[in-house]
């Protein structure tokens, strides 16, 4: 009787333990291909966040939630998420994570920038696409800006359309055209007026078409076509 209750016992226990795996990798499933590379030129890789392998960041490639990208010297990277096609540029010397999570329809979205610059395009709706990084966030709803984070972690935000929050635990800022927004370690975020700025982001406009065979949450397949100007 005694082996008989450690028996069901373990059996319990591998099956707890086989039903959260299971429902790991759903959840990984769901997150999976959340957006896909549009552009890259130069020095520019990614690393998959299920293998821990760098990968060439070609044109068509998919990223799935928790995948680095980080470019080089000469190095650009351009991609667009799924859902709703708002688009993010990754310029030179820079390492940024993509860290998504699709809710019904839509993919909340986190950009974590260790370093370096990005441009952004957000599709307005009801999409919640945050960059974060080591001095404060930017919390962003249908807008277009830059970001550029320094070495020492200081991070700022110049807005082209639409508004940005610049907020970090010692307060907050609202960024919108023609202002820029600055934020330090240990400081509360604070805005000016908008200078001469490198708009790098607004080079070479092409427009294209992009069609990618990729599956849905239910596994179905599909087929994404994106049609772009890449700047």
């Amino acid at each position: 009787m005694r082996n008989a209750r450690i028996a069901k016992r373990s059996w319990i226990g591998w099956t707890a333990a086989l039903v959260a795996l299971l429902v790991g990798l759903a959840y990984a499933a769901v997150d999976r291909d959340v957006a896909l590379v549009l552009k890259s030129k130069g020095d520019a890789k990614v690393r998959k966040a299920i293998t821990k392998k760098w990968e060439e960041a070609k044109r068509g490639k998919r990223l799935d939630s928790g995948d680095l990208v980080r470019t080089g010297e000469d190095g650009l990277v351009a991609l667009v998420f799924t859902d709703d096609k708002s688009m993010l540029k990754v310029r030179a010397n820079s390492d940024v994570t993509i860290r998504a999570k699709r809710e019904k329809k839509s993919v909340s979205k986190r950009i974590f920038m260790e370093v370096g610059q990005l441009w952004a395009k957000v599709t307005k709706g009801q999409t919640d696409f945050r960059v974060e990084t080591p001095s404060g966030v930017a919390a962003v709803k249908g807008t277009e800006f830059y970001g550029k984070v320094e070495q020492d972690g200081s991070f700022t935000v110049i807005g082209i359309q639409g508004l940005v929050e610049l907020f970090n635990r010692y307060g907050s800022v609202m960024v919108g055209p023609g202002k820029t927004g600055r934020v330090r370690r240990g400081e509360a975020p604070r805005t000016e007026p908008t200078g001469q700025f490198d708009d790098w982001a607004k080079e070479d406009k092409t427009e294209k078409t992009l069609e990618i065979e990729f599956e849905d949450a239910s596994g179905q397949k599909k087929v994404l076509k994106i049609r772009y100007e890449e700047q």
